[in-house]
């Protein structure tokens, strides 16, 4: 049984992304576009898509190129979150 309480509204959870990433102009179509890649893993109810708090809480809109430029300036040090292990 799905607990609804752990879940956001489409309006919501756009909301929410909206404070978090002090992105005023984000629109509920920004949702879909995350579901679509992955991001966001919505419940459907009926004809609506419910949005996990943990996973739209935990998510901050950045600008656009910025998340790539930081794993490549991450790669470029060293410092890159996957290891390769030693034949």
């Amino acid at each position: 049984m799905v607990n609804w309480n752990d879940y956001y509204s489409p309006e919501e959870a756009i909301e929410v992304l909206k404070k978090n990433s002090n992105r005023p102009g984000l629109k509920k179509d920004y949702l879909r576009t995350l579901a679509r890649y992955g991001v966001l893993t919505p419940a459907k109810i009926g004809n609506v898509n419910m949005y996990p708090k943990r996973e739209v809480d935990a998510y901050i809109v950045e600008g656009r190129g910025e998340k790539i430029a930081r794993l490549n300036r991450q790669k470029a040090s060293g410092r890159s979150k996957t290891r390769k292990r030693a034949a």
